[in-house]
Formats: structure tokens, sequence, C-alpha cells
């Protein structure tokens, strides 16, 4: 109950600090990190004042939601809640309330702002950056349970497994340990579909002497974990895959040093792109270093080669750096770390 009523209080401040009198939360995903209770999409509308909050949400939720928060008033709305939302608004004598343009559907977007509402900026993703000690807590076990996973499966694979099976096996596994769904879509590729960084699971069977890759996580109390693996499944190892494997394995070693406080999303990516690149690499190495991890897996900030925003202690990201070879073989490592004081701390591992 402190916490909700905490983070309820920063998004008030923040939006005062705009010369806000209201604000509108429509996200389900901003709304579970407010008040952790979950709504699926389209369920709820929130609306922040000075006096208070208010709930506009499903009939069925009405009564739990009174017991577990009776600081705020909740209306049974099965229908057109952003409408009721706005008269809400009107009521209350409201002048300028905000709404998150960034996360607004183009529909109720433009509803709002033909009825006097403001586009705003995404106040509740700016609290959600920065992970407390319980949410850095949960982050940890979503990420073990992923590490487990991957210790688990990697003896298991024999050849003529098809990448789909190998994606069941994990997904089983990590489901009877309490995981509520994968973060995203498993990622399980074979041979030539690893050098696709984002290969869709197919029923491709391994073979002995081939590349694998898996990318995969899981969503435990909420939060997602992510982590890449990338190996050769056989005993003649080509030459050039030892050589992206190696220089993948630098640069993703080079990526988490260089993380801490202070430091920007472009200045880590470069690092670890500048080692992929020197090495003759730099073309096959085709997306960002890395994401923020939390509620949802792709959040800010992130590392990548434009992004400016300035690192600070409790962020969680990725490092994943990559080489693709086209037709031949692709080689991604990856692990979610946390920033600490003074530099990261990896979250994928035991």
């Amino acid at each position: 109950m402190q916490k909700v009523i905490a983070r309820i209080n920063t998004l008030k401040k923040l939006i005062q600090q705009d010369q806000l009198d209201g604000f509108v939360i429509t996200n389900n995903i901003d709304q579970f990190y407010l008040l952790g209770f979950y709504f699926y999409p389209g369920e709820a509308v929130l609306l922040l004042h000075e006096g208070g909050l208010v709930c506009f949400t499903r009939q069925l939720y009405v009564e739990p939601l009174t017991q577990q928060y009776p600081f705020i008033r909740v209306i049974g709305q099965d229908k057109q809640m952003a409408a009721a939302a706005i008269k809400e608004v009107q009521d209350l004598g409201l002048h300028h309330v905000g709404f998150d343009a960034g996360k607004e559907s183009y529909l109720s977007g433009n509803l709002f702002k033909v009825s006097g509402l403001v586009e705003a900026q995404s106040y509740v993703s700016a609290q959600r950056q920065v992970k407390d000690a319980e949410e850095i807590a949960a982050l940890r076990d979503s990420c073990k349970i992923a590490y487990d996973t991957y210790e688990y499966i990697r003896p298991l694979l024999k050849e003529g497994m098809t990448e789909l099976e190998v994606a069941a096996e994990m997904e089983k596994y990590m489901r009877i340990r309490g995981v509520s769904a994968t973060s995203f879509l498993t990622i399980i590729a074979f041979g030539e579909n690893t050098a696709n960084a984002h290969h869709e699971t197919s029923d491709r069977k391994l073979k002995y002497n081939e590349a694998v890759l898996m990318d995969f996580g899981c969503i435990y109390k909420g939060y997602c974990s992510d982590m890449t693996r990338s190996w050769w499944f056989g005993d003649k190892e080509p030459a050039e895959y030892t050589k992206i494997w190696n220089t993948v394995n630098k640069a993703w070693k080079a990526g988490i040093a260089a993380e801490k406080p202070g430091k920007t999303g472009q200045e880590i990516d470069a690092v670890a792109r500048g080692i992929i690149t020197d090495a003759g690499y730099g073309e096959y190495f085709t997306h960002r270093l890395g994401h923020g991890v939390g509620l949802e897996i792709h959040e800010e900030p992130c590392n990548d080669q434009t992004s400016q925003a300035v690192l600070q202690k409790g962020n969680v990201l990725t490092v994943e750096p990559g080489i693709y070879l086209p037709g031949k073989f692709g080689v991604r490592l990856e692990e979610t770390t946390v920033i600490t004081d003074e530099g990261a701390d990896i979250l994928t591992r035991p």
C-alpha cells in the first residue's frame, strides 16, 4: 500500500512540475506499475488529479479494487471509459489535464485532444526507468529462471530435434517454475537460421556440426528477463565461427565493463561496436547493443548508437552484441544487467 501511494505521489509531483492539474493513464503496464493490479489492455482508465485518483474500469473489478485500495474512487464503466474520464475532468473543473501521447491510441488520443486535454510526456515511463530494490529482486529471480532453463536445455539437445520442440521444452520448464509467460516469442535457431538476428522459431531440425542460437526470457512476478547464448553443436567448429564468437565475446565483456552511472547509452554501444568494427565485422552487427528491461521487454533507457540518456543506478539494460554472416551462421551473446553505484551487475547468472 505504501509503495502504491509513494508512486502515485511521485507521479503527481511530476505532472505538477509541468503545470498540469490532472493526468490520464490508459496504458495497462503503467497502471500495473502504479497499482500492482493487472488490467488487460482497454480495461481501465485512471485519472489522477490533486484531489486523488479515479479509476474507470469494468464492473467486475469494482469490489476487489475498492477493498484493496480504499483511497481510490472506483467507477464501474464497462464501455466508453475514455469518455467517462473526460466527463469527470469537466465535472471536477480541471483545466490543464495531460495524457501520454506516446502511448495513446489514435482514436482515444484524438478524443482527448478535441475535449481539451493536452499531449504530455511519458511520466510513468520515466518513473519505471529506475528500479527499486524490490523490482531488482524480482528481475534477478526472473533472470535466474531463464539461466537455469539454459543450463537445463543445453545438455538435452540432440540431432533431429526441431527448433519448436526445443522452445516448447524450455517454456514448459519455465512455466513449472512459476512464470506467467515468456518475455517474448522464444527464438531458437539452428544452422543458417542463426544468421537471422530475429529468426522465427521453426520446424528446422538440428544437425550435427552446426551453429545454435537461443534468445529467450520469462515474466516472473510481472518482470521480464532476456538472455542469448550461441555455440557450436559438434566437434568440427569452423575457424570463422570461432573468430566471430571470440569477437562477440570480447565486445560483450567490454560493453558490460563500460556500463556505469554517468555514461550515455551511445557511449556504451560505441565501446562494443568498436571492437566488432575493428575486427572487420562492423557491417554484420545490425542492431543496437541493448535495451531497457522491466515490466516490458523493451523499455528505456537503451544502449544504442543515438541514445543520449545518461545511465543511473537502478537502470536495467541488456548488453547483446552480435555478428551475423548471411547464409552461414551468426553469434549473439546477451546478459541482462543492472546499473550499480560503480558499474553493472549481471542478473542473468546463477
